[in-house]
């Protein structure tokens, strides 16, 4: 437009017309950028914000309850039930209650096998995994006239890949120790 200018064959009206007409796009242009670079500022924090929400299990596992729905407000109380409850269902671990009175009788490695209640005929061969040394007020009562509900238990700990049988986590179990000797 100025070498047509200079040439006499516009006028000079038509380069100022030209002129402001590429400041307003150099201004809408930079307005656009600046329009993009606070829409990338806010896809960020809000980013951020969904990955402050999200909750992400410690490990990998299956999810075996749920307690809270949406919507619902999250106690952050530490003796009200979990949230979410997560386990491995591929590899099971198994709390076994010996009783005070026969605690003397345990060893550490000690052979056991375990039963499902109501089926004998399937038993499941136990590996040990340690003694919990702290012996703890017995918590699963089983209603008999004979148990004593002030009971203290030894808390053994073993474990057993998933057998044939369906076995869920949670299920109680009925478990015998060879209190004679180890493996």
């Amino acid at each position: 437009m100025e070498k047509l200018t200079e040439n006499k064959v516009s006028s000079i009206e038509e380069r100022q017309r030209a002129q402001f007409a590429l400041q307003a796009a150099t201004t809408r242009l930079e307005s656009v950028r600046a329009e993009l670079a606070f829409a990338q500022a806010q896809l960020a924090r809000s980013e951020v914000q969904l990955d402050l929400l999200t909750i992400r299990a410690p490990r990998d596992g299956t999810i075996l309850q749920v307690n809270v729905r949406a919507g619902e407000y999250a106690s952050v109380n530490p003796n009200a039930d979990p949230l979410i409850l997560l386990g491995q269902v591929s590899r099971f671990q198994l709390r076994a209650d010996v009783d005070e009175d026969n605690a003397h009788r345990v060893r550490p490695d000690c052979k056991a096998v375990a039963f499902i209640k109501g089926r004998r005929d399937h038993p499941i061969v136990l590996g040990f995994v340690r003694i919990e040394p702290y012996i703890v007020p017995k918590k699963s009562l089983t209603g008999e006239s004979s148990e004593r509900v002030d009971t203290r238990v030894l808390q053994i700990i073993f474990r057993f890949d998933q057998p044939d049988i369906p076995v869920y986590v949670g299920q109680q179990m009925d478990v015998f120790l060879d209190a004679a000797g180890g493996k």
